[in-house]
């Protein structure tokens, strides 16, 4: 009995001890795994967004980012590790791809439908409706069309972005894709998922297929794409569809629709002149095909001549045409000059036109998105200024950092947009040491001298690799394989801009450091065995969207011990 409470009172202590040693092994544990989490979290390149620089204007050290591929690191997504599912669907959705490489072009249709006076627009609703679409479904969408020569994905892409900060579930459909096809049908800013493009796929395929007339009785690649992109769109009851328009506008299979409220129309220059016409004026009367009866078209097309085309077209259907404020200006009457100024500069290109836009469907809508703006309203909401940090459009002046590299994407594919381009890469390098190397191409039948005497004036490279859109020797993924031109072709229009590019030199009396390759892979070898792996390097990749998607998917497999394949020319 005298022992009952010494015992009792070693147990209440040895009770408190364990309870104190499981607390202490639970924040152990706790702070073990935020760690791990923080150590784990893959870095946020936003595209739209000026990377962080340092003292020396680089961009800062990311520590943890070699543990990503560089695909992962270009449209930030951490991905997760493959099941036997997910194989299974990837084979699938491979195989689809590969019975799409058999369709025509987008411009060799558009360019079939003016040599033969066929009307694009009528094919387009025949095999709609071999899918089991009418037009009236269709139309039904809330749909924002955008053309133009450059600017139009980003403007899309920061469109879409907005209207999600105000709650709407928004479908997008652009071109062309980076790395993979289904890229080019967003749901909520997210690609549609690899199962259920197969699933529209087959649905949309083996109608088409079942009631064909005769053997090539099926639509061009990109008329087939938009007809999918309908079905889901429809299929996901999506508030709102960001439309961007393919090549023209006048006779783009996204221009079946008759009833589109909102229309943009971004910057033009010459471009596809066997297609849409040899003169600016022609270009502008092609992209203002896509004005309906009665919208609201917005455009910060600066060329008097342009506008006016514009403005007669408008005119024409009883549309109002609206010309956005510049960037600057707007951001400066809200006071936030210090926001645009953290922006890529894409958002001061585009960022207006996008608000305009997103403002206009808002106007327009009904119900619990309807917002009671006046045109032309200069405010910048909150969502406004999320929407637009939140943007991602990879590929538009974005760098990352990779393999001891900064490596510099930007699909630029214009004069003007090279001029962008060479703005932004000597920002970049200003006060960088390192190797400068520009990786070049330009696809289709275009001029590249305008470009190349851009390139050549506005920017010292110290190595200059021409290239096809071809990531390697091996194989190509499906999803990179070119529905116009050969391998073979590729490689002698490179060989072609390699040989414009030693005009230019000896025209201008400077050192030609050019030189073709036969694929990407053996100019970044070529890199390497000229500037060792610890010489960080700048790098520009440009010219070309497909260009970047090659790169990018070089780049996964892509390491310092890696040999060429077979050389370069």
């Amino acid at each position: 009995m005298p022992l009952r409470k010494p015992l009792r009172l070693v147990r209440t202590i040895a009770t408190i001890c364990l309870d104190v040693a499981l607390l202490s092994g639970t924040r152990r544990m706790n702070n073990t795994i935020k760690l791990r989490q923080l150590a784990t979290k893959p870095p946020t390149l936003k595209a739209l967004q000026r990377p962080a620089v340092g003292i020396n204007g680089c961009s800062q050290p990311q520590p943890d980012q070699m543990k990503y591929s560089f695909s992962e690191l270009v449209f930030s997504d951490r991905r997760r590790t493959l099941t036997e599912q997910d194989a299974r669907e990837e084979a699938e959705y491979n195989a689809d791809i590969e019975q799409l490489k058999d369709l025509q072009s987008n411009r060799e249709s558009i360019q079939n439908s003016i040599n033969t006076r066929c009307d694009t627009l009528a094919i387009t609703l025949k095999y709609l409706e071999r899918s089991g679409l009418t037009l009236e479904d269709v139309e039904k969408l809330s749909v924002i069309h955008v053309a133009g020569t450059k600017g139009k994905g980003s403007t899309c892409a920061l469109t879409e972005s907005i209207l999600r900060q105000y709650g709407a579930r928004t479908g997008f459909y652009s071109s062309p894709h980076l790395v993979s096809t289904n890229e080019r049908i967003r749901i909520n800013g997210e690609p549609l998922a690899k199962a259920k493009f197969t699933h529209f796929f087959r649905l949309v395929y083996d109608r088409l297929l079942f009631g064909r007339e005769h053997e090539r009785d099926m639509p061009a690649f990109f008329m087939f794409l938009t007809i999918v992109g309908f079905h889901v769109f429809i299929a996901e009851r999506v508030d709102v569809v960001v439309l961007e328009v393919g090549i023209g506008g006048e006779l783009d299979c996204t221009n079946i629709l008759r009833n589109v409220r909102t229309a943009g129309i971004t910057s033009l220059s010459l471009e596809h002149t066997q297609v849409l016409g040899n003169t600016i004026k022609q270009i502008a009367w092609q992209k203002a095909g896509i004005i309906k009866p009665g919208a609201h078209v917005y455009t910060h097309v600066t060329q008097p001549e342009c506008l006016q085309v514009i403005r007669e077209r408008a005119a024409e259907k009883h549309a109002q045409l609206f010309e956005v404020p510049q960037a600057e200006e707007l951001f400066a009457l809200n006071q936030r000059s210090d926001f645009l100024n953290s922006c890529n500069d894409y958002v001061r290109l585009n960022g207006c036109l996008a608000i305009a836009l997103a403002y206009d469907w808002l106007r327009q809508s009904t119900g619990r998105l309807h917002r009671d703006y006046p045109l032309n309203w200069l405010q910048l909401t909150d969502e406004v200024l999320h929407g637009i940090s939140q943007a991602n459009w990879p590929g538009r002046c974005q760098l990352v950092q990779y393999e001891n590299m900064r490596i510099h994407l930007d699909g630029a594919h214009t004069v003007e947009s090279i001029r962008v381009c060479c703005n932004w890469y000597r920002k970049s390098t200003k006060y960088s040491r390192n190797p400068s190397i520009l990786v070049f191409n330009r696809t289709g039948d275009t001029d590249t001298k305008a470009l190349l005497q851009v390139l050549q004036q506005s920017c010292s490279f110290d190595m200059v690799c021409f290239v096809p859109n071809l990531s390697s020797a091996k194989a190509n993924d499906p999803n990179q394989t070119s529905v116009c031109y050969s391998d073979e072709a590729q490689r002698e229009r490179a060989s072609l801009i390699a040989e414009a590019w030693q005009q230019l030199c000896d025209a201008n009396k400077q050192v030609n450091r050019g030189r073709m390759y036969n694929t990407v892979w053996d100019a970044f070898v070529e890199m390497r065995k000229r500037y060792p792996a610890h010489i960080e390097l700048d790098v520009l990749i440009t010219g070309s969207i497909h260009l970047l998607g090659a790169a990018i998917l070089m780049l996964d497999d892509f390491h310092l011990g890696a040999r060429a394949t077979n050389g370069s020319t």
